[in-house]
């Protein structure tokens, strides 16, 4: 199930990342309730703070699709319409199997949605707080599959700054991003959102142009958390009283709390984790020839063995 709840209190006392925003309206719709002409609500899903994805059956698709929507107490925000016209924009121009489809642009309609491929699996935030890290080989892939997708993303001239363990879905020991909200074109105008800082870089906490390299940071913190059970950066570690607000010094090495994690792993998350982006991999394409090279030993290759010659010359 695609959901993301709030972290239960017998959680595991390794995993303390921050809870996601939830806010009122979790019994907004009943299942079985409409939500807009042929859209039926199953369930909700996960949300951000000014939007919430619902799982719905699609009477006229005949199959469960996710409805992305403004909050009820946001219907008539106009930044969380213009969130989901910006995601729309965005998902027109991908085409990535890592990035569910846009089946309806309905962020004109009296209700604003989205609908979504549903992707269907657990969040990541879902997954580390029923089981706790990952083994090394699946942060891994799932960190190759992410960097393939912003490379493709990248390669569209956009960058994602949304990366977050809440956002992303895994079916199959693959990785789906599910929320692309937050896209804007890189190099444009410098970020006016009011940052969170758990997961993104600290020029783009300084509200920086966006750039690929904050996606990559965001890359390095999921996979971090993924390979230790822990977060990188802590709320309490975002300064108190700075708008906007600016991380503190490099974590602990991942390796230092998972002594089973190869080296190579530990080395490619942490040069991810440069609180200098000229010290980071310089592109999504950098970022996966390295994860490849990280491959724990016995770790099946993502892909043909031809493959590996466009990934050195790429």
């Amino acid at each position: 199930m695609q959901a993301a709840t709030a972290v239960s209190p017998d959680a595991p006392a390794w995993h303390s990342r921050p809870v996601e925003w939830t806010g009122p309206g979790e019994d907004r719709f009943l299942p079985g309730e409409r939500i807009s002409p042929g859209l039926l609500a199953c369930e909700r899903l996960a949300g951000t703070e000014r939007t919430e994805r619902w799982l719905a059956w699609s009477e006229p698709l005949w199959c469960r699709v996710v409805v992305k929507l403004p909050r009820e107490e946001d219907m008539e925000d106009l930044a969380a319409v213009r969130e989901l016209a910006r995601e729309a924009r965005a998902l027109r121009h991908l085409s990535h199997p890592a990035i569910p489809r846009l089946l309806e642009d309905a962020h004109g309609d009296p209700v604003p949605h989205l609908v979504l491929e549903h992707a269907g699996g657990r969040t990541l935030d879902q997954l580390l707080a029923a089981q706790g890290p990952v083994p090394p080989g699946d942060v891994v892939r799932f960190g190759m599959r992410l960097a393939a997708c912003l490379r493709h993303l990248h390669g569209r001239g956009l960058t994602h700054l949304g990366l977050e363990p809440a956002g992303i879905a895994v079916r199959d020991r693959q990785a789906f991003l599910l929320d692309l909200g937050r896209v804007r074109p890189a190099g444009g105008t410098p970020l006016q959102d009011r940052p969170r800082g758990v997961y993104q870089a600290p020029e783009q906490c300084l509200r920086g142009r966006p750039n690929p390299r904050m996606d990559l940071f965001s890359l390095g913190a999921v996979l971090y958390e993924l390979a230790t059970g822990q977060p990188a950066f802590r709320a309490e570690e975002v300064e108190p009283g700075c708008d906007p607000p600016r991380l503190l010094p490099a974590p602990v090495r991942a390796r230092a709390l998972r002594s089973r994690l190869p080296v190579e792993v530990d080395v490619v998350i942490h040069s991810l984790l440069e609180l200098d982006p000229r010290r980071r991999p310089q592109s999504a394409h950098e970022a996966l020839r390295m994860l490849a090279a990280a491959r724990p030993p016995g770790e099946a290759p993502a892909w043909p063995s031809f493959a590996e010659e466009l990934l050195d010359t790429g």
